[in-house]
């Protein structure tokens, strides 16, 4: 949210001075913890950013003064709260907020507009989460150090310096070979012992692991051991939206969704466009995403040319018209990490127009600590000798209804002969996607014999086809699964996939289609394949359902 820097004077003073008289009405607070820090230690934050939300806005005075005054929780970075960097929290740092906000009167110290550490030594801490902690604790003590885990050094192709470590470990795949044989992840969340970072410091090794870790100085206590065990177990949240950063790629384009603010008890579904950059096609053979716990939805469309500046977004659940926009890749948790199969790429042409729908919740069980943002980056390659178009399949069952107090299971599909597509393809990726009443997601392949009127498969269908067809299956709405086939899996001609969607709803709520987390339900189907019958090849069904987001009334 953005605030204009010329209101009327007499408006402004009102304000302030209505809330200075409430506040003051209180013992004053004046905070300076004790403890010396050196310059940069204390974390990593943006000046002025009470409420630690990514924001500078009329919220953060609201916050510093609830804290001072009222007796409210402190703020998550008390250096973030001292906006005029002078080493204590008083009243003036709420009033250097209200004064940039709303009059340009004051310039605030860095680090300000983006995240950085405090280039002023003072007593002020910022332990603004565990991952900060363990920035500060473990990373900078004992990893990323001259021979390890710098950006230098880069042991492993392990970065673990400054605001670069969160996106080296969050949810990518080991490289060690021991490690992914396994399929470990470097930070697996909610999972230590899946973690092959965890797995390195505890000396949990396994054959072909190599060494434990830290090999330079002196082992890390079980103090240390338990902080990193316990960030990972607990979701391996960010400390900050610095965090969220990814390199940008040595040939291809990078796509960064500035930071917003998801307040508790909502959820945002904001519709993004830019163009890229590239003067020439650009053939893409390997897509990153990184986003914050929070989100829902990241999906990835090009084609229609919108005249709007890049950046430009629409903050609402608007409905994105497959007629006009072809879905490129798609992502339904924190991270991806996508490599298409040899010689599979995506073409995006000459400055071609791009939609990001990104969709984050902070309600019910899906929290969002640090906001929304997400960056998205495309790796180019030279064109493949014998390039095949990735194609991509999107099936929505609308008719979903999940009644109050009901476990129900839900079947739908198609065959790729309904869209007059008649060879045989092979699945490069599949995903499935509910919300927080999902309690599992199958898709198995599915010969089309048996059909409805309208091409969807008969009752029974799903079952017999049986497990050996399955190609997917999740068993948690939060993990994101997003299953890759680096050797394909081949769809035979006039064959196409059946799934089942499972819910249990304990509430006394009822449930039906559309995009909000809290109120409705999702049964969607993103597989990828090859080849497409053009380079923008992309089917999807029901074709009345004209774009992710639709929405269906309960009746």
């Amino acid at each position: 949210m953005t605030y204009p820097r010329k209101l009327s004077s007499r408006l402004v003073l009102v304000g302030i001075a209505s809330a200075l008289c409430s506040f003051l009405a209180h013992p004053v607070l004046a905070v300076a913890p004790p403890g010396p820090l050196g310059m940069g230690e204390g974390g990593y934050f943006t000046r002025g950013d009470a409420d630690g939300n990514g924001e500078l806005e009329i919220t953060d005075a609201i916050f510093a003064l609830g804290y001072l005054f009222l007796g409210s929780r402190e703020p998550p970075c008390l250096d973030a709260a001292d906006t005029d960097d002078d080493g204590v929290l008083i009243i003036t740092d709420a009033i250097a907020i209200l004064g940039y906000l709303f009059n340009g009167s004051t310039a605030i110290p860095p680090p300000f507009p983006d995240v950085g550490t405090d280039p002023s030594g003072d007593s002020l801490g910022c332990d603004n989460g565990l991952f900060g902690k363990i920035r500060r604790e473990v990373f900078a003590k004992s990893c990323a150090l001259a021979n390890c885990h710098t950006q230098a050094s880069a042991q492993g192709g392990l970065v673990l310096e400054g605001l670069l470590a969160y996106g080296q470990l969050y949810g990518l795949p080991a490289r060690n070979e021991g490690a992914a044989a396994e399929g470990l992840l470097r930070v697996a969340p909610g999972d230590p012992e899946a973690s092959f970072l965890f797995r390195k410091i505890s000396g949990m090794l396994g054959e072909g692991f190599g060494d434990p870790m830290p090999k330079e100085g002196a082992p890390l206590t079980a103090d240390q051991i338990e902080l990193v065990r316990s960030w990972i177990a607990l979701g391996a949240a960010p400390s900050v939206v610095g965090d969220i950063r990814l390199p940008v790629p040595e040939r291809g384009e990078q796509i960064v969704i500035e930071p917003f603010r998801v307040p508790i008890t909502t959820e945002s579904g904001r519709n993004y466009y830019f163009k890229l950059k590239t003067t020439t096609s650009l053939w893409v053979d390997r897509i990153e995403i990184l986003s914050p716990p929070g989100c829902d939805t990241v999906n990835i469309f090009s084609g229609d040319a919108r005249p709007f500046e890049d950046g430009f977004f629409e903050d609402f659940f608007r409905v994105v018209s497959f007629s006009n926009w072809t879905l490129r890749a798609s992502s339904q948790g924190g991270r991806l990490d996508w490599k298409l199969p040899p010689d599979v790429a995506i073409k995006f042409n000459a400055r071609e127009q791009l939609l990001i729908q990104i969709h984050f919740a902070n309600v019910g069980p899906q929290l969002s600590p640090v906001g929304g943002c997400a960056v998205i980056n495309f790796h180019a390659t030279d064109l493949p000798h014998n390039w095949k178009p990735l194609g991509s399949l999107f099936i929505q069952n609308r008719s979903l209804v999940v009644r109050e107090q009901q476990t129900v299971s839900l079947d739908t599909g198609i065959s790729f002969d309904k869209f007059d597509y008649n060879v045989p393809v092979t699945v490069a990726a599949v995903t499935g996607h509910f919300h927080w009443r999902g309690k599992s997601f199958e898709v198995r392949l599915w010969d089309g014999l048996a059909r409805k009127a309208d091409g969807t498969p008969a009752l029974g269908e799903f079952d017999r086809m049986g497990p050996e067809n399955t190609i997917y299956r999740t068993e948690d709405w939060r993990d994101g699964l997003f299953k890759t086939f680096d050797a394909g899996r081949e769809i035979p001609s006039g064959w196409g996939v059946v799934y089942r969607a499972t819910y249990e709803n304990t509430s006394f709520n009822l449930y039906c289609n559309g995009p909000r987390s809290e109120t409705q339900e999702h049964s969607d189907m993103f597989l990828y394949f090859y080849p497409a019958p053009d380079p923008d090849g992309f089917f999807w069904f029901p074709p009345e359902c004209l774009g992710q987001g639709c929405t269906v009334p309960c009746f």
